[in-house]
This record gives structure tokens, C-alpha cells and sequence, in this order.
């Protein structure tokens, strides 16, 4: 499971907007769960805007995603100290498989790890 966009960019301080429903994406079926008196929504989506599910690398993902092509460097600014090596990594291999418009911005996040990467 993966935060949606809007929750993601929230909880990385991009966003003061907080979401009015919690919506997660996943794999697998989309449906509605009720857990006391909140109801969580879960929404199918292609294995493709799954990449870093469950980590903070993934909520940046999906935070660049939300925000659109218009996110700024001041965005990338605020995301890059919140990133460990680990993150970093995940961002890498993962930008090849984001929209064309993500790659630039998740490669430059990942830029202070990219020369211990081997490029194929």
C-alpha cells in the first residue's frame, strides 16, 4: 500500500491542505474498508505508481505526482534533507519507471548518491 498524492504531500510538508478522506493506492482491488468510525479508501492503481510502496522515497513519488509538473526547485529544496542514502536509492531506481515529467526532478534528489551509481 502507498499514501495518495495529496495525504503524501502533506505529511512531507509541501501541502497545508489536509485530505478529507484517507485514500491509500494498491495492486489489488479497489474498495472501501470502515475502521470504527473512519473509512479508509483503497484504490487500485498499475503496478507503475507503486514504486517505493511504503517508504518515504515512495511518498515522494507520489507527492511530485500530486503537486504536477509545475513543482519547483524550492519543492525539491524542502524534500532533499528529509532523504537517507536508502531513500536516495530507491528515488534511482525508480525514476525510469515514473512520467517522463518525474524523472528529472526524483534524478535530482537522488543526484548526492548518483556517483556511487554504476550507470548501465
Amino acid at each position: 500500500m502507498q499514501v495518495s498524492g495529496a495525504r503524501a504531500a502533506n505529511e512531507l510538508g509541501l501541502s497545508t491542505q489536509v485530505p478529507a478522506q484517507a485514500v491509500y493506492l494498491t495492486d489489488g482491488p479497489s474498495r472501501t474498508v470502515k475502521v470504527g468510525r473512519q473509512v479508509i479508501r483503497l484504490k487500485h492503481v498499475s503496478s507503475n505508481q507503486m514504486a517505493g510502496a511504503g517508504t518515504k522515497a515512495g511518498m515522494v513519488i507520489q507527492a511530485l505526482r500530486y503537486l504536477g509538473p509545475g513543482a519547483d526547485a524550492g519543492v525539491l529544496g524542502r524534500l532533499a534533507p528529509q532523504l537517507s542514502a536508502a531513500d536516495r536509492r530507491v528515488l534511482w531506481n525508480s525514476a525510469s519507471t515514473a512520467p517522463g515529467w518525474v524523472q528529472p526532478a526524483l534524478r535530482q534528489l537522488a543526484r548526492p548518491l548518483a556517483l556511487s551509481i554504476p550507470t548501465p
